[in-house]
């Protein structure tokens, strides 16, 4: 679940025929090593990476961004003065406390402090987990942190052995965790990292990146151009510490938030690889373009790499096929219950069919046009960046959604959308008239799985 508002928007069952299934995930790149942890030691060295909220928003066209943070493994008690030096090369900011981490409203965002060359003394109010934030095209920062700051119990993947973390967790009482690896980052309370700290954390932190390599391959990250590379920053997994009405998780600028009741799927192996839709989803909402996004295909086309991991996961691990489950009232999977509704009358995609059902109109395309089919269309939007407006403008991102998918798959889909009750409007028809498309050979709303 997205929650809305742009300025802070809080917003198949065969492996071998889903995008990023073993289609290209070996081809995707690591992220450089020299944004790389190395656990322990209170000196510091990170190098400058382009803005998550700026420069790579534009050069990926998401929707959301990844996270600007960079670990440390240390925690700051509250009102404690922490001695910090910057050593020479770049100034970074310090930053105190992981978003959404504390439950006290003053001190549920994240604080920053600029520093300057040299000793600094910093003291906040609320305390919590230390970070670093360097912003820049080149060059880096060498960082000492004071010892006034407390390591945490800090697993990192491939540095952290499980008997060391074990003792960590016993020894370290500071009132977070953080697990680390190339890609991941994740937060949680102590009491959270107690109730699950029999899991084999090396598989943990394995699946978080099986996990986000199936959906930057979805999102076209094969390095094959500068512009399709992986981002360069994490992706930040918060533990929310109370759970939220009316809401299960969500995803927002440069984090992604789960409360306790479903932290079981964000911290033990079997959660993650069986039970881990709602992980899955809210990484999608930082994987979604703006372009082809109206507000209404918020919550829907964020399961296009959901739907990617389950394929993936169905056939590494025995998960459940989502489009495949039987619904609980009629019994018929999406696969059986969408396909009759199509063509009928009055049919209004928004209204007609249920999350899982408008699903399926998007398991067509990839069917009917390929397994890269989402990662072209992907690559396609990063290299022209077509003109997205605003994301209240729903005929604009309605329009480009039919335009641009009929772009990719190298067909005019006009039918096939209007079947779905998807709107196209005379705008949509004359831009694909004037691209000289053709229906496809075969209709897509025929295709079955």
């Amino acid at each position: 679940m997205m929650p809305h508002a742009r300025p802070t928007q809080l917003t198949r069952r065969r492996v071998l025929q889903f995008t990023g299934a073993g289609v290209a995930l070996a081809a995707v790149p690591a992220l450089p090593a020299a944004a790389e942890v190395q656990p322990g030691g209170n000196t510091i060295t990170i190098p400058a990476l382009p803005s998550a909220r700026t420069t790579e928003l534009d050069r990926t066209q998401d929707s959301l961004s990844a996270s600007e943070l960079r670990t440390t493994g240390f925690y700051l008690p509250a009102d404690t003065a922490l001695n910090v030096v910057v050593h020479t090369g770049l100034v970074p900011t310090l930053v105190i406390g992981a978003p959404d981490a504390d439950a006290r409203a003053a001190f549920k965002s994240s604080r920053e402090y600029p520093l300057q060359a040299g000793r600094n003394t910093i003291s906040d109010a609320g305390g919590g987990v230390v970070y670093l934030k360097l912003i820049g095209d080149s060059g880096s920062a060498k960082v000492t942190i004071g010892e006034q700051a407390q390591p945490m119990p800090y697993f990192v993947l491939g540095c952290t052995g499980e008997a060391d973390f074990q003792r960590q967790l016993d020894e370290r009482t500071t009132p977070y965790v953080e697990f680390v690896s190339p890609h991941a980052m994740i937060t949680v309370e102590r009491a959270s990292a107690l109730t699950y700290r029999n899991e084999n954390h090396t598989d943990l932190l394995s699946t978080y990146e099986d996990v986000i390599r199936i959906e930057d391959a979805t999102s076209g990250y094969d390095g094959s151009a500068p512009v399709h590379a992986r981002l360069v920053h994490r992706y930040h997994f918060v533990g929310y510490p109370s759970a939220i009405t009316g809401v299960g998780a969500y995803a927002t600028h440069g984090h992604m938030s789960f409360p306790p009741p479903i932290q079981d799927r964000m911290l033990t192996v079997e959660g993650l690889r069986m039970r881990g839709w709602g992980i899955y989803h809210e990484l999608g909402h930082q994987h979604q373009q703006i372009t082809y996004k109206p507000s209404s295909l918020t919550e829907v086309t964020v399961n296009i790499y959901s739907l990617a991991v389950n394929a993936v996961f169905a056939t590494k691990y025995g998960q459940v096929p989502r489009l495949h489950a039987p619904d609980a009232k009629t019994g018929l999977t999406p696969w059986q219950s969408a396909p009759g509704k199509l063509r009928s009358p009055g049919v209004t995609y928004g209204t007609t069919f249920d999350p899982y059902e408008k699903l399926v109109m998007f398991e067509q395309l990839r069917l009917a046009f390929g397994n890269q089919f989402w990662a072209t269309l992907h690559k396609l939007v990063r290299g022209e960046h077509p003109y997205a407006g605003d994301y209240t403008d729903e005929a604009l991102r309605l329009r480009n959604l039919v335009v641009l998918c009929s772009r990719t798959a190298g067909h005019d889909l006009s039918d096939f959308f209007r079947a779905w009750g998807v709107p196209v409007d005379a705008e949509a028809t004359a831009q694909l008239s004037a691209l000289h498309l053709t229906p496809p050979p075969t209709d897509p709303t025929t295709i079955r799985d």
